[in-house]
């Protein structure tokens, strides 16, 4: 009797992750531009190199990266999942990190030099740190919902974003443009696309038992909106 009874209760989980969709689309920006030159790093090239690529809009093919694609909808939040973000070669890594809100932040130094770690946050606790060579990460928690300006008072040209965001259902295009946001059960949502400079994209879209697909088109977007 037991068994049987954990195999009914059981059957309305399983039936739920077997109905759930993903969402698959592609952020596009097929605006002709000369692409930003790489940025002279002066006295700190012994640490960071001559040079580091400026990551604003990066684009391959008229496929854009870095674009935050988030969902919003009927009773969406999903388990807390904590990520990172490296100060490498006087870089940010990622550029732009997206995580959920009340999951933390790991932050980490690779550099054998000092860094400024400043953020500027209205609905988070502000960060204002100094990392030091060898230095232990830094975990933050990331309590409420916000777009995270993150700068290096060191070096002007260390810039990243920190997405943090209502659930877990998201996803950072990658240098294809390409994004997937899995377990999406069927209903209607609404899409954002989000990027640093060109701003956002709203699309209303109903997900099915196979899922969907949802392009996002950058191009009438002037940088800088």
């Amino acid at each position: 009797m037991r068994i049987v009874f954990f195999i009914l209760m059981a059957i309305p989980f399983f039936t739920g992750l077997a109905t759930a969709g993903s969402i698959k689309g592609t952020a596009k920006y097929s605006v002709k531009f000369e692409p930003a030159p790489a940025i002279e790093t002066g006295k700190f090239k012994k640490a960071c190199g001559d040079t580091v690529p400026e990551e604003t809009i990066l684009v391959d093919k008229s496929r854009l990266k870095n674009v935050v694609v988030t969902l919003s909808g009927k009773n969406l939040k999903g388990k807390n999942k904590n990520a990172k973000l490296n100060q490498n070669k006087c870089r940010y890594e990622p550029h732009v990190v997206a995580i959920k809100k009340e999951s933390n932040l790991l932050i980490s130094s690779s550099d054998p030099i000092n860094h400024n770690m400043h953020t500027y946050s209205f609905e988070n606790d502000p960060i204002n740190v100094m990392f030091v060579p060898n230095q232990e990460p830094l975990e933050q928690e990331m309590e409420e919902a916000e777009i995270i300006k993150v700068e290096c008072d060191l070096h002007s040209w260390m810039t990243a974003w920190i997405v943090v965001t209502e659930n877990s259902f998201y996803a950072v295009t990658n240098q294809h443009g390409d994004f997937e946001i899995g377990n999406v059960p069927p209903g209607k949502y609404q899409l954002t696309a989000w990027h640093e400079s060109l701003g956002s994209i709203e699309k209303d879209l109903t997900v099915t038992e196979k899922g969907a697909t949802v392009d996002f088109d950058f191009s009438h977007l002037p940088p800088g909106k």
